[in-house]
């Protein structure tokens, strides 16, 4: 007597944990996306003239193809000089990223199992 095993029932089954599993992913990586964007908001040090510069910082996800980036951006055209200029006293993004990535890092694994 012989093991019979249907591929597609197993096929079927890892297509549907991998849709399940990009949308975990990408919901974490929103979320996170987010909190970075919050913290570099919150703790942005220049004083505020227009507001712009903090009200468009933006966090987020972005995909491509089956790689998701987790982001957070200056979207004023000026953003690049409060981040890279006058010895850094103004940036808000780095230290950002710098401060969240390990707690981020962390919960990823523990989504992915890790």
């Amino acid at each position: 007597m012989g093991l019979k095993i249907d591929i597609e029932d197993v096929l079927n089954g890892l297509y549907g944990f991998e849709i399940k599993s990009k949308a975990a992913i990408g919901v974490y990586a929103d979320t996170a996306g987010k909190k970075l964007e919050k913290h570099a908001k919150d703790n942005a040090p220049w004083t505020d003239r227009s507001g712009l510069a903090r009200k468009t910082i933006e966090g987020g996800k972005q995909w491509e193809g089956d790689k998701c980036n987790v982001y957070v951006a200056g979207n004023m055209p000026y953003s690049p000089f409060l981040e890279l200029c006058n010895d850094k006293r103004y940036t808000a993004l780095k230290p950002a990223v710098d401060q969240l990535s390990p707690e981020i890092l962390r919960g990823m694994n523990n989504l992915l199992g890790k």
